[in-house]
């Protein structure tokens, strides 16, 4: 994080705290200078590693073993030294990059890519898995019960293992048409808590790493360690999950198989979940469970996620009071639609937490109107500098006065919240504020001091990164967040302020 130390953002930092009118991004030409400085200063194998790197992880043509890098090692520095660290209660996490050597480097192919997953995520080596970018340069569907094929599912459901793994074969065999496929097979006919199927658990010291490919996580995805009724059957430590897409068959609320795409459990702890995309899944995208802590996360988009992330499953469990979470810079996004089906319940759960405490800094919201998380039993949140955007135009007829009341009006039943420097805009269509805002500071009970849990290093690339609830706001987290999303300044190689913002699609959605 050298680079975090640039005098501009510093000034920049400076610049918020005195509440200076006009924000002032560190250029294109800053950043080359910086660049410059550190490549003029370092030997010459530093500026060929450092080429090569931005070559592999920029060019989808050069596969991961195909570039001048030659080394496991130095494949995953690479890997790890481009996506960059994480902040706040997840610092210190590096998945399954060892900078004492061992690193390995995973790379799944396509044929019976699940079972390699599997294998990848089950040993507490470090490994860094990705993804072959010539097997996956088409888009390709990631299913992970397909293993449990090869054991009873195929049998429970009544058919041979080919017809198990082909969620498509087995709508031809029932009759069922091709729109309606995913939805009655995954929240119909694997919605039966008797069937062998749940989420793999991924052991410590582990990546999983999608740039480059396209790759879908479809209907579940992972566990982080586990546990059993409410008590820690195994620890994972040392995860990150990034650039992967999660997409669920449709909402089905308590599907018997409980599809999480991230479920951190079982005190399991140092986590980041960093620039993956969640799109309409059945339940959460990143539930915290059974004490897990010391996690980030950061630069995710969530998509009409009507759960996104639970913290804490059960008012009794003393162990989450551990529970320790930063969200920072995540794009969230309901649309219309879906709000109006949902008898104006608005996606929710950002979280709903009890006992524990959770830190949510620079998100955006798109669409929420109400109740947008829960604080039970102790629970601690600060609520710093996010950005909450409204259609004008909408199916309830709600408004400016509506939200600002409502939004994080009355979601503490027993509980401390600190809202502070966070904004509600109305918006267009197109989620770009194009009328009156309204501030939203609120205080119940103890104002929860999270900066003090994190390092100096953290502090002070917080402060020199954190924008004002506005609309560079926006432009950044819709520039950034996502797979594939440009890559923020987390990582010292990142464009730049100026050319994030230049780039910012249109729309959130």
């Amino acid at each position: 994080m050298n680079n975090l130390l640039n005098p501009l953002l510093i000034c920049l930092s400076l610049c918020f705290m005195t509440a200076c009118s006009e924000v002032k991004y560190p250029s294109q030409t800053d950043q080359e200078t910086k660049v410059n400085d550190d490549e003029n200063s370092s030997d010459e194998q530093t500026n060929n590693f450092n080429a090569g790197c931005e070559e592999l992880v920029s060019n989808d043509a050069i596969n991961w073993r195909e570039s001048a890098l030659q080394t496991d090692q130095e494949i995953v520095a690479c890997l790890s030294e481009s996506l960059g660290e994480p902040v706040g209660y997840g610092e210190d996490t590096t998945g399954g990059y060892n900078s004492n050597g061992g690193s390995k480097l995973i790379v799944i192919t396509k044929d019976n890519p699940e079972e390699q997953i599997l294998s990848a995520i089950s040993s507490p080596e470090h490994n860094w898995i990705v993804f072959d970018k010539k097997d996956f340069a088409d888009e390709t569907s990631i299913m992970m019960y397909r293993p449990y094929c090869s054991g009873s599912l195929a049998s429970s459901l009544g058919v041979d293992e080919a017809t198990c793994r082909d969620p498509y074969a087995w709508c031809s065999l029932k009759g069922v048409s091709n729109s309606d496929c995913l939805s009655r097979f995954f929240n119909t006919e694997l919605n039966n808590s008797n069937l062998p199927v749940g989420n793999y658990m991924i052991d410590s010291n582990t990546t999983i790493d999608g740039r480059g490919a396209k790759v879908k996580f479809v209907f579940n995805g992972f566990k982080i360690g586990s546990d059993s009724s409410g008590i820690s059957t195994h620890i994972s430590d040392n995860i990150i999950i990034t650039n992967n897409y999660f997409v669920g068959a449709g909402h089905t609320e308590d599907h018997a198989l409980d599809p999480d795409m991230i479920r951190s459990t079982g005190g399991s702890h140092h986590i980041w979940i960093h620039q993956n995309t969640f799109d309409t899944t059945g339940d959460s995208a990143f539930d915290v469970k059974v004490g897990a802590h010391d996690i980030t996360v950061s630069f995710n988009k969530l998509i009409n996620v009507k759960r996104a992330a639970l913290h804490g499953s059960s008012d009794s469990r003393t162990i989450n009071q551990q529970i320790t979470s930063t969200l920072l810079n995540n794009l969230f996004v309901t649309s219309d639609e879906y709000y109006a089906a949902n008898s104006f319940n608005t996606m929710r759960r950002v979280p709903l937490l009890r006992r524990g405490q959770t830190h949510l800094i620079n998100n955006v919201f798109y669409g929420y109107r109400k109740d947008i998380m829960s604080i039970r039993v102790g629970g601690r949140v600060a609520v710093d500098a996010n950005l909450f955007m409204n259609p004008t135009i909408n199916d309830k007829g709600d408004e400016l006065a509506d939200w600002t009341n409502n939004i994080l009006g009355d979601v503490v039943e027993e509980g401390h919240i600190q809202v502070s420097d966070s904004v509600v805009f109305e918006s267009d269509s197109s989620c770009r504020p194009n009328g009156s805002s309204s501030s939203v500071d609120i205080l119940v009970g103890t104002a929860p001091y999270m900066y003090g849990d994190y390092s100096t290093e953290s502090k002070l690339a917080l402060d020199a990164n954190k924008l004002p609830a506005g609309e560079a706001l926006r432009d950044y987290v819709l520039a950034t967040a996502g797979k594939d999303g440009l890559t923020p300044w987390l990582s010292e190689y990142t464009v730049g302020f100026d050319e994030i913002i230049a780039a910012a699609p249109t729309t959130c959605q």
